[in-house]
């Protein structure tokens, strides 16, 4: 049974991948996600001989960052507002292929889900997030904040 990479592994292929595809520029923060807010929560199952699931929570502003640099549109624009989900969800299926490499290799099958996106309550994400046994707070260079966490979900 393979083990989740460890919380410095997750960390270190989020702020990549944050960086290199999505342009945005963050780094650890000693602060856990605040739960008085809502947050953009996208969730998706990685599947071999246990099943994890990977959570991407950011807040609503950030999600249209990411929305912009992924898509080259607009930042603040209605477009960017309408696919802030979207790019939230692609940014967690691009780790989850970078995550199941770090699980099993680069030669083993591993089943990656459709990520969901919602608009989740703090109760509701940090519940989640207390489940976590890999858990990763940052903050970017404009103040926003995003966690990354996995979440053992049993065997597949």
């Amino acid at each position: 049974m393979a083990d989740a990479p460890s919380a410095d592994k997750l960390t270190e292929l989020s702020l990549s991948l944050l960086a290199d595809a999505a342009f945005v520029f963050a780094e650890r923060s000693p602060e856990p996600l605040a739960t008085n807010q809502s947050m953009l929560v996208a969730r998706l199952l990685i599947e071999h001989d246990v099943k994890w699931e990977l959570v991407v929570c950011v807040e609503l502003d950030l999600g249209m960052v990411l929305a912009a640099n992924l898509l080259g549109i607009e930042n603040d624009s209605d477009e960017a507002r309408n696919a802030a989900g979207d790019a939230v969800g692609e940014l967690a299926n691009i780790l989850a292929g970078s995550v199941s490499i770090e699980f099993h290799g680069v030669h083993t099958i591993c089943k990656i889900g459709i990520p969901t996106v919602a608009v989740e309550p703090g109760q509701i994400f940090g519940g989640t997030l207390a489940k976590a046994t890999r858990n990763c707070h940052f903050v970017t260079e404009e103040g926003a904040h995003l966690a990354i966490a996995l979440v053992p979900r049993g065997k597949a």
